[in-house]
């Protein structure tokens, strides 16, 4: 099995940065060497104490190893902490970009809150494991070693003691080790619950305390909140036994010493300087194990999180870009929609369709609305076309061209969409709305505004379109978001344009507003509706109803009112009974 499979991943990063980790770690080597020739100078003072002038000359070169010690270490530390929030921010931004670039199928897996805290506190992980890293992995073991071998000189009857202390060390980290890495991965993923209930119940807090239900969600997040602070505390309980450890194997390691290493002072065998530098040597030793013990936590916490940044890392999208792909021309395009034996399904291992068999072609420039129950299929079926899912039967046609064979980025020139849950970006109004066309002029802006019937209201306001829109616009009403939200969709000049019931938070004569003035604003375009009520459907040039993932009836209003039963009944529990004009 690979050694830290996942971080060694990140690897990558460096090429062509290798020596910037070179020269940290050529620090902390010249740290690790100055350090090691401490003990053997107070070995030669103690010694040699009788010569007043040679102790003198060895104590300034204490001095001077104390203090390149010290600088060399405050090097590597500049390097480590460079490097290492280099590589956050670059495992931050692509991360970032390869959320971008998913699917909405893709989106589906992973919740907000967990593409968070890998964003977040998985970053933050990998950055203090690769810091810790660049301190210690590679100085510890090389004064571990260079220390055994000075004492395997000076005082070869005593290295047995030395190699029990590093054979009780590397038995008691390595546990350590191997218990933490399951715990971290633990930790991590009660990290994810935390930030998705949070998350979830600031969204709805308004909702909370409209139905008054704090109490209930305190008690929901009390309980998840203590499943966090017990996983929490398993690798910290285990990582705090190290220290205990090291301190025992220390006392261990200097009662050996003074019981075998005495006599022999004694003896007139082993000097008193080499007896005070062995204990240096020990000490050296024991205290760079016990850096590992700090060290190898953090790297297997940053493995944790490595391995779920990898599962973000070799997520490819359900959307794959063509390999040959075609472009249509936005100028040109017409807006002919075909649909040919289409079924789709969520997951592609079930044998439940949300879609199935769908025939049906759509003219340019034709307005048709679709109708039925939640769950029916309707913005599934529209979601198909700018390839927000992908037909897992069958094809989508636009100008004859299949939209699998055509780019992403054309596609959503050609494509607008406005969906029911508005989403606003904090900033100004103004760019909210040219958001989906950036070039847009401001009259360009201010145009598609009139259309959705948002100019009257952001007219009113002291800064116009200037004004500022808060975190997700709550500082809208729902009308005013979807509203905003269609001018946003109308600014992009599409030839296919969707408004997924993009007007169900305003009131039905607005929304006669918006419908009467969009075909004189995109002429010639192709507008598909879904409807969730019938008004916003009477005076389209074709009515789809589907139920159950299937079209099971197709015309105008009054075909419908009269072939129809499925939406004569939506019709009536809507407007409350047929009038003569409908059945004229």
């Amino acid at each position: 099995m690979a050694f830290f499979p996942n971080l060694r991943l990140l690897t990558v990063i460096y090429r062509g940065h290798w020596n910037k980790i070179v020269i940290s770690q050529i620090f902390a080597l010249l740290m690790a060497a100055f350090m090691i020739f401490i003990p053997m100078q107070v070995s030669t003072i103690i010694n040699h104490a009788n010569d007043m002038h040679a102790a003198i000359n060895d104590a300034v070169l204490i001095a001077l190893f104390a203090v390149l010690t010290g600088i060399f270490c405050m090097a590597n530390v500049f390097y480590s902490v460079r490097i290492a929030e280099a590589t956050g921010n670059f495992v931050r931004n692509t991360i970032y970009k390869k959320i971008q670039a998913f699917s909405f199928g893709n989106l589906d897996k992973f919740s907000t809150g967990e593409l968070l805290t890998r964003l977040t506190s998985d970053v933050y992980q990998i950055t203090i494991g690769l810091q810790l890293m660049l301190r210690s992995l590679l100085m510890a073991p090389f004064a571990i070693i260079v220390s055994l071998v000075l004492v395997g000189l000076f005082s070869p009857s005593l290295l047995w003691i030395l190699f029990i202390v590093l054979i009780l060390s590397l038995a008691t980290f390595g546990y350590a080790m191997i218990k933490m890495q399951k715990q971290f991965k633990l930790r991590q993923e009660s990290y994810d619950v935390v930030n998705n209930t949070l998350q979830e119940n600031m969204a709805g807090i308004r909702v909370v305390k409209a139905f008054v239900r704090q109490k209930f969600e305190n008690e929901k997040f009390e309980k998840i909140n203590e499943d966090f602070r017990k996983s929490n505390l398993e690798p910290l309980h285990t990582n705090a036994s190290t220290l205990p450890s090291a301190l025992f194997i220390m006392g261990l390691a200097t009662f050996l010493l003074v019981l075998f290493g005495g006599p022999q002072v004694l003896a007139g065998t082993l000097e008193v300087g080499a007896l005070l530098a062995f204990f240096q040597y020990t000490f050296i030793i024991i205290s760079q194990m016990w850096q590992l013990s700090l060290l190898i936590p953090q790297i297997v916490s940053a493995e944790a999180s490595a391995g779920r940044l990898k599962e973000i890392l070799v997520t490819t999208s359900e959307i794959p870009e063509p390999k040959s792909g075609k472009t249509v021309n936005p100028d040109t395009a017409k807006g002919h929609i075909i649909y040919e034996n289409v079924s789709f399904k969520y997951d592609k291992s079930s044998e439940t369709e949300t879609l199935k068999g769908i025939n049906l072609e759509i003219q340019p420039g034709q307005t048709v609305a679709f109708l039925g129950s939640n769950g029916s299929g309707k913005s599934t079926l529209i979601g198909l076309i700018p390839r927000f899912y992908d037909v897992t039967e069958g094809r989508v046609l636009i100008d004859g061209i299949d939209v699998r064979e055509i780019t992403q980025d054309n596609l959503r020139q050609i494509v607008g969409i406005a969906l029911q849950k508005a989403f606003l970006f904090s900033g100004k109004i103004i760019d909210n709305i040219s958001f989906g066309r950036t070039v847009a002029t401001y009259d360009e802006a201010v145009a598609a505004s009139k259309v959705a019937d948002a100019d009257s209201f952001i007219s009113s306001l002291p800064e116009k379109y200037d004004a500022a829109v808060t975190r997700k616009g709550q500082n809208f009403s729902g009308g005013q978001q979807q509203r905003l939200s269609m001018a946003r969709a109308f600014t992009t000049l599409p030839k296919i344009i969707i408004l997924d019931d993009s007007t169900s938070a305003v009131d039905v004569e607005t929304e006669g507003r918006i419908l009467d003035a969009l075909p004189n604003f995109l002429k010639g375009v192709t507008r598909l509706i879904i409807a969730s009520r019938v008004s916003t459907a009477l005076s389209a040039d074709k009515i789809v109803v589907l139920d159950k993932g299937e079209i099971v009836a197709m015309g105008t209003h009054k075909e419908l009112i009269k072939s129809s039963p499925l939406y004569k009944d939506i019709f009536n529990s809507q407007l409350g009974g047929l009038r003569k004009e409908d059945i004229s």
